[in-house]
């Protein structure tokens, strides 16, 4: 097995309620379909 890649994605479209308004913009394509080839790093760009 090979290991996947690490790429760095925004925390709240990883589902994370991080927003200014405590909530998160989930994106289920990034979390469901590039989930199957890459690992997440979250980070929060607006830091």
């Amino acid at each position: 097995m090979t290991d996947s890649i690490i790429i760095g994605v925004s925390s709240c479209l990883l589902g994370e309620h991080v927003r200014y308004d405590g909530g998160h913009k989930h994106d289920c394509y990034i979390t469901d379909t590039l989930g199957q080839y890459f690992r997440f790093l979250p980070i929060c760009p607006e830091v």
